[in-house]
């Protein structure tokens, strides 16, 4: 019997149909009963932030909270707009289940100044503001002094911030990861549920929380990779 021919790539795809085949047996070890409440719990957060999001399109509520990249953008005043939901559904035992489920909404309020950086700084700037998922445009301007010609980027920052609540079934774990994106800070906040934590009411206290209101969300679950004491 000739070989296999080696190859990088032969080898980078047999690693990856490895992975995939280890995760579809895993897949069948997995508990019906485990999938179902996961599954059901995931039904509940789209439908409950199906109306809600229909709901905050329509009253468009303001959020006393500020955010603030220092000597970079600082964001204040602001109000929610466009928010809705979204999910996707995958094959776990033969049946399609959640995926995920998707909050998005925008901040909108006034545009933070443009930021006219030199040339050097500039990529360090950028890459700040693509981190914390803000949209902006970059024009280059020459300044003609005497002999001495300067270049500086202009950076023009949207008015607003593109904010985003996701649930990702953990079937293998019995639980829901929660990920928090510019609802409360630029850094990404991810939460481990108890499948029978992430109930109505916590649901209550997210919005809350997403709007700047009195909320004990983040208590309600230990962050992701660490243990509650």
């Amino acid at each position: 019997m000739a070989k296999s021919p080696h190859s990088f790539l032969l080898e980078q795809l047999r690693a990856q149909a490895d992975a995939v085949a280890a995760k579809r047996v895993q897949q069948l070890k997995l508990s019906r009963e485990v999938v179902d409440r996961i599954d059901q719990r995931m039904h509940h957060v789209f439908q409950y932030f199906d109306e809600a999001c229909r709901l905050l399109q329509v009253i468009t509520p303001p959020v006393a909270r500020h955010f603030e990249l220092p000597h970079i953008a600082r964001y204040e005043g602001l109000h929610v707009e466009q928010a809705s939901v979204m999910f996707r559904k995958q094959r776990v035992q033969d049946r399609d289940v959640y995926d995920y489920v998707v909050v998005y909404y925008n901040l909108v309020g006034p545009a933070p100044p443009p930021l006219r950086v030199g040339i050097r700084r500039s990529p360090d700037v950028e890459r700040a503001l693509v981190r914390a998922n803000i949209e902006f445009s970059c024009d280059t301007d020459s300044t003609v002094q005497g002999n001495t010609n300067t270049t500086h980027n202009v950076i023009r920052i949207a008015p607003g911030l593109r904010c985003e609540v996701r649930f990702d079934p953990d079937f293998e774990n019995g639980r829901i990861v929660v990920t928090l994106r510019n609802v409360d800070r630029f850094e990404p906040v991810i939460l481990d549920f108890e499948t029978q934590a992430l109930d109505t009411k916590a649901l209550d206290e997210l919005v809350n929380f997403m709007l700047a209101k009195p909320s004990q969300f983040l208590l309600r679950a230990p962050l992701r990779g660490f243990s509650p004491k």
